[in-house]
């Protein structure tokens, strides 16, 4: 199972790159546009905002799967074994919960607004919101997948 979801997180990882990438193409060829041609360009910017956003919203289930997201553990450190992995346990379940919350949010926003294009490059919302709902939806399973091993008492994804 964990050789399985290190190859999916890997998918991601690659699609977050390629993002990271683009990103820094466009950026980089704004500021010579700018600063060299004294032109700029909203279709770069455009492309810039988006590739950031998938960008962080691929990664999110890369960092949840090896446990390197943002974690308060000012509570953890003090609390006994037993009580760390039901702490975990639960977080883990929260964030599944979140996750479903998300999904069904965006569900929504695409009923009415899944033709609605962005200004610059005139993409609909339905292509933008690939990367976020892909990012979000595995972040739910592999939160849920942790559930079930911490539940089961094997070990969880790292």
């Amino acid at each position: 199972m964990d050789k399985f979801l290190k190859k999916v997180t890997n998918v991601y990882r690659w699609g977050a790159l390629v993002f990271l990438l683009v990103l820094f193409l466009s950026v980089f060829i704004q500021i010579i546009m700018r600063n060299i041609f004294n032109a700029g360009s909203i279709h770069l910017e455009e492309l810039a905002r988006l590739s950031l956003v998938s960008l962080v919203f691929l990664m999110i289930p890369v960092l949840t799967h090896e446990r390197k997201h943002i974690i308060v553990d000012i509570v953890l450190i003090y609390l006994p074994e037993a009580a760390k992995r039901w702490f975990v346990f639960a977080s883990d379940l929260l964030v599944g919960f979140f996750g479903i919350y998300v999904l069904w949010a965006i569900s929504t926003i695409m009923e009415r607004n899944w033709n609605v294009r962005t200004p610059a490059l005139a993409l609909p919302n339905l292509v933008l919101y690939i990367p976020i709902t892909l990012g979000i939806l595995a972040m739910t399973i592999l939160s849920f997948i942790d559930v079930v091993l911490r539940f089961t008492k094997k070990e969880a994804s790292v």
